[in-house]
């Protein structure tokens, strides 16, 4: 087999991979969750939240969509799904230092290894994030 058909076959396969690894569900299932769990209080500034989504946007967009819905551009070809982030019964079940955990070190730790890790986030992006996250399961006044 020539090299250039070798790349041609290969080529797509890892595009496919590497979104799936980008951009599954971050927070596993709920079942998976500690029991519980609830979510540490949290009085996010707006420039916090500001922070936040650009992060949002840079690093999660293009799985858990604009609105945090699950439903970003990659999101159909996951299998499981990427994370709801809008639905406060499951949000609800997860700390702050949880959904900080499984940002930086991926979903394999809730049994979801498509899920990237972020090691580079730091504080307080980390935070920032965290906070933004948090924000799209919470009601709007």
């Amino acid at each position: 087999m020539s090299r250039k058909l070798k790349l041609a076959m290969v080529g797509p396969a890892w595009l496919a991979l590497t979104l799936a690894g980008a951009c599954s569900s971050p927070e596993g299932d709920p079942k998976t969750a500690g029991p519980g769990a609830k979510p540490a209080p949290a009085a996010a500034s707006p420039q916090l939240l500001q922070r936040g989504q650009a992060l949002y946007k840079a690093n999660c967009v293009s799985c858990h969509g604009e609105t945090g819905k699950g439903d970003g551009p990659a999101a159909g070809v996951l299998k499981p799904p990427p994370r709801d982030h809008t639905d406060r019964a499951y949000m609800s079940t997860l700390t702050d230092e949880e959904i900080a955990k499984i940002i930086k070190m991926g979903g394999a730790i809730k049994g979801k290894p498509l899920m990237p890790s972020h090691p580079q986030l730091k504080d307080p992006d980390l935070q920032a994030l965290v906070a933004y996250v948090r924000s799209l399961s919470e009601p709007t006044q």
